[in-house]
């Protein structure tokens, strides 16, 4: 599985509310992958030699996505102590249940088109260029605006 197919369902930005927001990632080798998001920050995400998956932001969170089993279910730990389970179904969309007790939605289209769709009804859109990059544009509210690629907080 390769790195941008395993992100880019998480992949969301945060920025000012309302304002569809754009980000860029480019792959740097098959195994690494850099994010420059509109508000500034940045994010590193390194696959291993068995496929688990860690990423940094310049925020300091960090989140380390594993292989569950051979049907491709994913466990990601976040730093702030939350964590994600997500599974992908015959047809390739991808359900994702975060500890908070949210979840999201990724289908992609036949043109490769990404929409994530959270439960708190936000939203986010990704394609990826003809030089690899990622592009992800969001509703600009709720969840989709605030990283949950970085977690999402803990449950209270």
């Amino acid at each position: 599985m390769k790195l941008s197919t395993l992100m880019l369902p998480l992949l969301c930005i945060a920025s000012v509310p309302a304002l569809a927001q754009s980000s860029l990632s480019q792959r740097v080798t098959s195994d690494t992958s850099r994010t420059e998001y509109s508000d500034g920050s940045t994010g590193s995400s390194r696959r291993d030699i068995s496929g688990n998956v860690s990423s940094r932001y310049s925020d300091g969170r960090s989140s380390s996505t594993r292989r569950l089993d051979i049907s491709g279910d994913t466990r990601t730990g976040y730093s702030d102590g939350s964590y994600s389970t997500s599974s992908r179904d015959i047809s390739g969309n991808v359900r994702t249940r975060y500890s908070d007790g949210s979840t999201s939605y990724s289908r992609t289209d036949v043109g490769g088109r990404t929409r994530t769709e959270y439960s708190d009804g936000s939203y986010s859109t990704s394609y990826t260029d003809i030089g690899g990059r990622v592009h992800t544009t969001h509703s600009g509210h709720g969840m989709a605006a605030r990283h949950p690629e970085r977690g999402v907080g803990r449950k209270r």
